[in-house]
């Protein structure tokens, strides 16, 4: 999917999750996301579409707070993927 934004929305990326990292655990946050981003096996400057799935089942699969934060996330990546699909569909069947 492109990056771009659709609808005013864009796609959720590595630094989106590091904010919301950062809100949720403060003081704490840098030792959490450097554990995210090993156990992603990533190291956060990625641009990927990719890589945000990588963290988002690293953030899924860790503490509770954190997994709520990951689904939280992978919600608002679905909704952007699908709304991308939706207006190329639109876009691309429009005379």
């Amino acid at each position: 999917m492109t990056s771009s934004a659709v609808a005013g929305v864009t796609r959720p990326d590595l630094a989106d999750a590091r904010r919301a990292v950062e809100r949720i655990y403060g003081p704490q946050a840098p030792g959490i996301w450097a554990e995210l981003l090993s156990t992603a096996r990533l190291h956060g400057t990625e641009t990927d579409p990719g890589a945000i799935d990588r963290l988002l089942d690293a953030m899924r699969s860790a503490a509770p707070v954190t997994a709520l934060c990951g689904e939280a996330l992978a919600i608002r990546l679905a909704s952007y993927d699908r709304l991308a699909q939706v207006y190329e569909l639109m876009r691309s069947s429009a005379p």
